[in-house]
């Protein structure tokens, strides 16, 4: 296994991703697996003469949270943190999931209620332009549950998280300049995908891992890391055709062979080869524009080697595209739900205009 400077990670975070200044109040997130990497985030950020405040959460606490709490009680917004927001400038998260297969039994309807719950949290980032970064976190358990090595896991992760940001925006830029000021997208694939929508007068933003003033002004106020990928909201009823996607993870739960149809935007048929019901529970327990498509992504990340359900790094997969379903009006879109839900393809080719900008999973840019 590569060995990982956590320190010289954090500080890339905290001074190249986030651009930390002195006096910020910086919210730090975690879990007790992950708590090194969260003190030495915290010690990079005091070290710029900010402030960091530690929350962390685990797996056993999230479950107990979820069983134990009625519902009604899950649905309210916690009105303290709203205030708490206009004290802090922006919040580093790292994954505080171990094992994400302990919360594969959970009530949906129940989660569906936390969700709810966190809408004006997750709408008063946007409004009040608060920096956030997510951090991905590679795991035993989780290695077990996608079925890799976790030594291969850890590798890959590591490798796409170290990978040189400046070519990341580059290569993204070359794209997103390609598909600026074009209407239509054409996705196809042989394993029969054939999907168009429009991203007419849309935002195309380029994830390359830094929060930039230019980002800002733009109210793209966060990022995932590993980082790497170009990423647009389509016209939300814009969508017609057939779309399969390999694989999915929900709480633990692989589904397999996916086959989505949409018509003017909206899904109006799901089938899988496995754990469809999966799916569509999540549909049912999730609110507002859920079942319409939300985000359009071109994976750009070349550490990033294979797709193993871990939507975190398969969606930057150099090649790889994502079709997210739901809520996207922090990237441009008119969506309002509680459900984000990335799916990944694989080998896709896609034309938009007359250009083909990926051909059989190729970039030709």
């Amino acid at each position: 296994m590569i060995e990982v400077d956590l320190g010289e990670i954090a500080d890339k975070v905290v001074n190249q991703c986030m651009k930390v200044e002195e006096d910020e109040v910086i919210q730090v997130n975690g879990g007790p697996h992950n708590f090194d990497m969260i003190e030495e985030i915290a010690l990079s950020v005091r070290k710029n003469g900010a402030f960091p405040v530690i929350k962390s959460n685990s797996d056993s606490l999230e479950k107990k949270m979820i069983e134990g709490v009625d519902i009604d009680y899950l649905e309210k917004t916690p009105e303290y943190y709203l205030n708490w927001l206009d004290d802090i400038d922006g919040v580093i998260g790292v994954d505080h999931q171990r094992d994400p297969r302990q919360l594969s039994e959970l009530s949906e309807e129940k989660i569906g209620a936390k969700r709810r719950g966190k809408r004006k949290i997750n709408d008063k980032f946007q409004e009040d332009n608060i920096r956030w970064t997510g951090i991905g976190y590679p795991t035993e358990e989780k290695a077990e549950m996608y079925g890799i090595e976790y030594e291969d896991f850890w590798n890959m992760f590591w490798k796409a998280m170290n990978t040189d940001y400046e070519e990341l925006h580059e290569e993204g830029k070359s794209i997103a300049d390609e598909m600026r000021g074009e209407d239509e997208v054409h996705i196809t694939s042989n394993k029969g995908t054939d999907l168009n929508f429009s991203i007419e007068d849309r935002r195309i933003i380029v994830d390359d891992g830094i929060i930039d003033d230019d980002d800002l002004e733009n109210g793209d106020v966060g990022n995932n890391l590993p980082a790497g990928e170009v990423f647009c909201a389509p016209l939300e009823e814009s969508a017609e055709g057939e779309v399969f996607f390999d694989l999915a993870f929900y709480k633990g739960n692989k589904i397999e062979g996916i086959t989505a149809r949409f018509e003017e935007g909206k899904i109006v048929d799901v089938e899988a080869d496995k754990n469809g019901d999966v799916f569509n529970e999540v549909l049912e327990h999730s609110h507002g524009d859920k079942d319409r498509i939300g985000e359009f992504g071109i994976g750009i990340n070349p550490e990033v080697n294979q797709a193993i359900g871990y939507t975190l790094t398969d969606e930057k997969i150099m090649g790889s595209i994502h079709i997210a379903l739901g809520e996207n009006r922090s990237f441009g879109g008119e969506n309002e739900s509680t459900l984000h839900w990335d799916l990944v393809m694989l080998e896709p080719t896609v034309e938009v205009g007359d250009k083909t900008i990926i051909e059989e999973g190729v970039h030709q840019i």
